[in-house]
């Protein structure tokens, strides 16, 4: 069998459904620690919100230096195995380590072990994205093939978003919907992850010495021309965008619009509709360009966000139609962004670079993204500190509307204005730069 898949014009069958399965578990790893994390943290174990704040950030952080490390790496080996497979061995093992250990905790476990289970959860999660990543950025060099690569993948997160938000919205018994979601995970991960490594092979390992300056290479495509830094910015912008809509909700629904109950019931809502979304994404996808499809989302996203401050308070109704508006473009804003983020990575290929080091260019385009997304978490635990906003205590509610409603939402204005912004200028730049634009070599 060819061990080099980029030779192939699109992967078969089973190569794409392998492709999609770790997607399907990573939704549910995304949607523990970016929903119900905030949460658990406060309900259930009982920790005050500046201690939330620092262990969301903490989650948020610890991904960015492993993501630096493989995509540096991976490209490169090591092993007999192919430059991937040890590398989701070793990332398979620490996510599950991280999830066993949080399956044990309860009020009087040590904040320290508390810390240390979410950095082995975060960074074994950080390893095995990365090199799915890269595994599906160079399943194929074709613009339609690789948008039928990310597209079901990204159906395939949507499709994991809506089990897992189901589980979370039907859980019974003493576990919260955090920890019920983190041991389906913790089972299906291996498994998935298992079925990418028998059925898509590994590409040979390229014949590139390592050097210590490999560590930089991520970080270098992203200031590689112009076009990669606006590209870089988009996805710090996305990632401050998602980490702040998907932390608040829950505080956003059970406080501030007194609706306690109904958050596992609107995330798993806003799961459904995000995969009809990206239905109709890859529907649409062979005829619309990326760019234009990013600029329309970000256009409903800001329309979204002004109108989440007057959303009422005890309407349900109002609630799920904003959460099904949100949802049907929550995740095709991010899948534009990868479908650009291709096209850079086969200009690299046509311009010189034959091994197109699809690791260094995940990792290097998702470290703005994971980066924003902590530090706009910081921000957002900051103003319900400021605001003495806390979940946990007896004035958990003294400002609700300004701390759960308002802050989240002009937030979600601005990054939405600053994309939109971006997205204008990169059109722009794009018709007036010149054909023979090659990037920085790495």
């Amino acid at each position: 069998m060819d061990r080099d898949i980029t030779k192939r014009s699109a992967p078969s069958g089973g190569q794409m459904l392998a492709l999609s399965l770790p997607t399907w578990v990573f939704a549910g790893y995304d949607l523990a620690r970016r929903t119900f994390l905030a949460a658990y943290l406060s309900y259930d174990l009982g920790l005050p919100i500046a201690v939330v704040g620092w262990l969301v950030i903490l989650a948020g952080l610890a991904a960015i230096p492993a993501e630096m490390v493989v995509g540096a790496l991976c490209d490169r080996g090591p092993g007999r195995f192919g430059p991937r497979v040890s590398w989701m061995l070793c990332g398979t093992a620490l996510l599950v380590a991280g999830g066993v250990v949080l399956l044990c905790l309860d009020q009087t476990s040590s904040l320290l072990l508390v810390a240390l289970a979410l950095i082995a959860l975060v960074v074994g999660w950080a390893i095995c994205n990365v090199t799915h990543g890269a595994w599906a950025l160079e399943a194929t060099r074709d613009g339609a093939g690789r948008a039928r690569v990310f597209g079901l993948r990204s159906l395939a997160g949507m499709l994991g978003a809506v089990a897992f938000s189901l589980i979370g919205a039907l859980h019974t018994g003493h576990w919260s919907p955090f920890t019920v979601i983190l041991l389906v995970v913790s089972i299906g991960a291996p498994l998935a992850h298992a079925g990418l490594i028998l059925f898509v092979p590994d590409r040979a390992s390229p014949p590139i010495a390592w050097h210590r300056s490999t560590l930089l290479d991520p970080v270098r495509l992203l200031f590689a021309n112009r076009e990669n830094r606006r590209l870089a910015a988009l996805f710090a912008l996305n990632g401050a965008h998602t980490a702040i809509t998907g932390t608040a909700y829950l505080y956003l629904v059970g406080t501030a619009l007194a609706l306690p109950g109904w958050g596992p019931t609107g995330v798993l809502i806003q799961s459904i509709c995000a995969a009809i979304g990206i239905g109709v994404a890859i529907a649409g996808g062979s005829r619309v360009p990326p760019a234009r499809t990013l600029q329309a989302v970000l256009w409903i996203n800001l329309l979204l966000a002004a109108s989440l401050i007057a959303l009422p308070p005890g309407r349900p109704a109002a609630l799920i139609l904003w959460t099904a508006l949100f949802g049907l473009v929550s995740a095709v804003d991010f899948m534009a962004l990868r479908l650009l983020l291709g096209e850079r990575l086969d200009l690299a290929a046509r311009n010189g670079d034959v091994n197109a080091r699809a690791a260094a260019h995940y990792a290097g385009f998702h470290l703005p993204y994971n980066l924003c997304g902590a530090l706009a978490t910081g921000l957002l635990f900051a103003g319900y500190r400021l605001l003495r906003f806390d979940p946990a205590t007896t004035y958990g509610a003294e400002h609700p509307y300004v701390a759960a409603q308002l802050m989240p939402a002009l937030c979600a204005v601005l990054l939405m204005a600053a994309s939109i912004w971006l997205v204008r200028h990169r059109e722009k730049g794009a018709r007036a730069r010149s054909p023979n634009e090659t990037p920085c070599p790495v």
